[in-house]
C-alpha cells in the first residue's frame, strides 16, 4: 500500500525525527506504523522539514470535524469512501478521537491515509493534499503542508478500505 516512517517517541511535537520505515500491507503493519509519531513522507537524515523533503507514496489528510458542533454533521471514514469511491486507503483514529477536546464534545477525529504514486515534489505534494481536500471540505486545511507529523497512539485504532484505484489515478 504505501510507506509511514515513525519517531521513537509518542506525543513529542517538537520531535523532527522519523528514522523508522514501515512498508504499511495491511492492519498489522499500519499498527506497528502508527504506534508511534509518524510521518508520511521521506526526509534527509530522517529529518522532517519541508526542505528534506524527498518523497512520499502516501498522501495523508486529517480529519478533526470541526467544522460543525452538530453530530449530525459529523463525517466518518465511510464518508470519506463514498466521496472517494474506489480509492484504496487507511485510516488512524486520532488520540481525540470520541474524546472532549477544548471544551468541545467528544467526536470523531481520524488521520486518512492514501496509497499514491511516488512524488518527489513537495509543491505538487501539498497541491494534491489541496485537490483531495476540493474534494472533501471536511479534511484540516491547515495540515495540508508537505512536513505534516501525526502524534501515534498507544493502542492504535485502524482501518483498511480496499479499492481498485489508488488516489493518483483516481484524481
Amino acid at each position: 500500500m504505501f510507506t509511514l516512517y515513525h519517531a521513537n517517541v509518542t506525543g513529542n511535537p517538537s520531535n523532527c525525527s522519523y528514522p523508522n520505515e514501515v512498508k504499511v500491507t495491511d492492519a498489522e503493519s499500519l499498527k506497528s506504523a502508527v504506534s508511534c509519531d509518524y510521518v508520511c513522507a521521506e526526509y534527509k537524515n530522517n529529518y522532517r522539514n519541508g526542505d528534506n523533503f524527498i518523497g512520499s507514496d502516501c498522501l495523508p489528510v486529517d480529519c478533526d470535524n470541526d467544522h460543525s458542533e452538530d453530530p449530525e454533521d459529523w463525517v466518518t471514514p465511510e464518508d470519506v469512501a463514498a466521496a472517494f469511491p474506489d480509492v484504496t486507503f487507511a485510516v488512524h483514529y486520532s488520540r481525540y478521537n470520541m474524546r472532549e477536546k477544548n471544551g468541545k464534545a467528544a467526536r470523531p477525529k481520524f488521520h486518512v491515509l492514501f496509497p499514491i504514486e511516488f512524488m518527489f515534489d513537495p509543491v505538487a505534494y501539498a497541491d494534491m493534499k489541496k485537490l483531495a481536500n476540493s474534494i472533501f471540505p471536511y479534511f484540516d486545511a491547515p495540515a495540508l503542508d508537505a512536513a505534516r507529523f501525526f502524534f501515534g497512539t498507544n493502542d492504535p485504532q485502524v482501518m483498511i478500505f480496499s479499492g481498485s484505484v489508488n488516489l493518483t489515478e483516481f484524481l
